[in-house]
């Protein structure tokens, strides 16, 4: 390896920190959880059994067409769970985004006018 070659260097904490999250990665994880955690609590409520099999979880049939609490619906579950998973995953990823960049422009435009707040002072 050369010397002149600059090394790669790793991004400072506060970079990454700052650092946009990526919608789609968002939408697909909290999709993925939400699903998943829908799908789990209706087949663990087929399972328990009982004459009214989880009649709480039930009102979910009012949001999500096609829903109930067997095992059919733990897959429409799933399914609704993750498009609505990852709608909410994505809509948090930009509004992060969007108020994150608003505030380090805000916080750079400051920066900006006390820096050449006196310029016209020096003319």
């Amino acid at each position: 390896m050369a010397e002149d070659e600059p090394k790669e260097q790793l991004p400072s904490p506060l970079l990454l920190a700052f650092a946009p999250l990526h919608r789609t990665a968002m939408g697909v994880a909290c999709g993925v959880v939400l699903g998943g955690l829908l799908f789990l609590m209706t087949l663990f409520l087929v399972a328990k059994g009982g004459y009214p099999v989880g009649p709480t979880l039930a009102l979910l049939g009012q949001f999500f067409f096609g829903y109930t609490v067997t095992f059919p619906g733990a897959f429409v579950g799933l399914l609704w769970g993750f498009m609505t998973g990852f709608l909410l995953g994505w809509g948090f990823a930009v509004v992060r985004n969007l108020v994150v960049w608003s505030w380090l422009l805000l916080i750079r435009s400051r920066a900006e006018m006390e820096q050449y707040g006196d310029f016209l002072d020096h003319m």
